[in-house]
This record gives structure tokens, C-alpha cells and sequence, in this order.
């Protein structure tokens, strides 16, 4: 036999969910997803902040001088710091990591994807980029290997100026490349 008390809880159940679920059923309702997703990935060094986002500035450059192909004047540097690095014998390391590639991306040329087509004004050269052996990137391709140490992991690079037609265009430039580093 039902007491009082429990008829009152179960009639105040029913009440409350046929209220609930005639305010569901008789309002406009529009049903939606959220998918979420991402990947953990373990990095043996992380991008100094302040290497994020580099400028290299070349200031004013002679058409003539691209077209002689006057080096000295037509390259800059620039560094990529890493920090919080563990080289692969290190002992306090929670993965083994050897050393990283970094692969820059970019709007290249049709006929040579070592060279970054710059924007603006100008035409009729292009960007290419040098590590710190002196190899040639291309772009859109891993970099050799970068070995890492436990103090210092400053990556050296080159930015140059290159002719790619016999008639340069002067005026403004600029150009983007975004770079990813890939721990193996």
C-alpha cells in the first residue's frame, strides 16, 4: 500500500516532468552539435615568444644590386630562439628528443619552390632562405635536423634577395612566411 506522503512526492514528480517535457515538445526548438577535438602533441622546446613574429627589414635595395646579384648587400639574418630544450642526454627529459626540423610555408614560385614571391610594387625578384650550414629551404619542405642542447638553441637563418627576371621592377615589397618546427 502507497502512503500519503510518497503519492504526494510521485504526483509532484509527474507534474513536473509533464510540464518539462510539454514546455520541450510545445516551444520552438532547435536541436544542435558540439563536436570537440584536438591532438596533445609532446614539444621539446616551444618558440621564444619574441621569435614568433620576426621582421627582416631590408630598407632600401637597388634593383641594379639584385640584378648583379650583389649579396653582401642583398642578405639579412635572423634567429629563431627555442626555449625550455632538452637535449636527447639529457637527464631530467620525459621524452627523447634528438633534434627538429623547421619547415617554412609560403606564397612560392611557380617554376622554383626555393623562392618566396614577395607582394606589392615591386616585381621581378624573389626571397630565398638559408640555414645556418648554409643550405638552401625549400619551401613547403623539412629542414636537416636540428640537434638540440640544453642551454642554447638559437636557430641562425638568412633571408636574400634573388633575381628571377631580367627586368626588376622597383617599388614597395613585402612578404609572409609562416615556419612550424617538427620535433623528431
Amino acid at each position: 500500500m502507497i502512503k500519503g506522503t510518497e503519492i504526494n512526492t510521485w504526483l509532484a514528480l509527474s507534474i513536473s516532468v509533464s510540464l518539462f517535457s510539454g514546455h520541450a515538445l510545445g516551444g520552438n526548438i532547435t536541436p544542435g552539435e558540439l563536436a570537440v577535438s584536438g591532438e596533445l602533441v609532446t614539444a621539446a622546446c616551444d618558440i621564444d615568444p619574441q621569435s614568433r613574429e620576426l621582421w627582416v627589414e631590408f630598407g632600401d635595395v637597388s634593383a641594379r644590386d639584385i640584378n648583379l646579384n650583389q649579396e653582401n648587400k642583398l642578405t639579412r639574418p635572423f634567429l629563431i630562439h627555442l626555449v625550455g630544450c632538452q637535449s636527447f642526454g639529457s637527464q631530467h627529459q620525459s621524452t627523447s628528443v634528438a633534434f627538429a626540423t623547421i619547415t617554412f610555408n609560403g606564397n612560392v614560385s611557380i617554376n622554383d619552390s626555393t623562392i618566396l614571391m614577395p607582394s606589392g610594387d615591386s616585381d621581378g625578384f624573389g626571397i630565398q632562405i638559408y640555414d645556418q650550414r648554409g643550405e638552401l629551404l625549400t619551401f613547403g619542405e623539412p629542414s636537416s635536423g636540428y640537434l638540440f642542447s640544453d642551454e642554447n638553441n638559437t636557430l641562425r637563418f638568412t633571408a636574400s634577395l634573388v633575381p628571377i627576371h631580367r627586368h626588376i621592377k622597383a617599388g614597395n615589397f613585402y612578404a609572409v612566411t609562416r615556419f612550424f618546427m617538427d620535433y623528431n
